[in-house]
């Protein structure tokens, strides 16, 4: 069974998810222009950065 969690834009705060727990990277991408990669096991923001428009 996988869990299921959520995290916070490191840029603007807005919670992001619902992410599955399933093996790999998963990347949130906010509206306010931040990228983030998830860890999985920490069920945390592991590096982010401010995308270039």
């Amino acid at each position: 069974m996988c869990d299921i969690f959520r995290v916070n834009c490191p840029g603007c705060g807005e919670e992001k998810g619902p992410i599955t727990t399933h093996p790999g990277t998963v990347g949130i991408h906010c509206s306010c222009g931040i990228t983030a990669t998830v860890d999985i096991g920490a069920q945390e923001i592991d590096e982010w950065w401010e995308r270039e428009n």
